[in-house]
């Protein structure tokens, strides 16, 4: 009986400790994340001082991470109300960027690869849009084609924005940027 008792503590014991290690490698940790309106940032993920569940995460070879000086990478899973995003519906990323030597914004998956679309764009640069009378940003997201700045969308599910900037200041100081310095993530209808 007493066999049967320890190696039942000992699958236990395996389980948990296997559970518990891959959920906390499986998708970007908590510690260390930023969140400034719908946007969420991991500033430290390019540093020395990363944390080890960061380390762990990225030695899986999933994203390479900007170094500290680099630059900063921004994410959004949910619009400014707080809904997810939906290939589904219509977006307008508009407003400001913050300061910067240049930036991308581009259109992933919900695990952060690119989307196969029939139309090679997923993301625009600073120097490839067109922009408003005011220097703003406006960007419409969706899966059918839109005059103007257009970022194509998959027919449906879920999908991330994710906004790099490169070279900026906010690197190392992002929990003192406000989410009016950063696009908003309007939806405009759905379909």
């Amino acid at each position: 009986m007493r066999i049967f008792d320890l190696a039942y503590i000992l699958a236990l014991g395996a389980g948990l400790g296997l559970g518990s290690a891959h959920w906390a490698i499986a998708g970007r940790p908590v510690l260390g994340k930023v969140e400034v309106g719908p946007w969420t940032a991991w500033p430290a993920s390019g540093s020395r001082a990363i944390n080890p569940y960061m380390r762990a995460y990225l030695s899986r070879g999933v994203h390479l991470p900007l170094g500290s000086g680099e630059g900063l990478e921004l994410i959004a899973e949910r619009d400014d109300n707080g809904q997810a995003l939906d290939g589904r519906c219509r977006y307008l990323l508009s407003g400001a960027t913050p300061t910067t030597r240049g930036w991308t914004i581009g259109i992933t998956d919900g695990d952060g690869l690119p989307f196969r679309l029939p139309l090679e764009r997923a993301s625009f640069t600073d120097a490839e849009i067109v922009r408003p009378e005011d220097g703003g940003l406006s960007i419409v997201s969706s899966s059918t084609p839109e005059a103007g700045n257009w970022l194509p969308l998959p027919a449906s599910g879920r999908f991330q924005v994710r906004l790099r900037l490169y070279d900026t200041p906010i690197s190392s100081q992002t929990g003192e940027t406000r989410a009016t310095n950063l696009p908003r993530i309007t939806r405009i209808d759905c379909r």
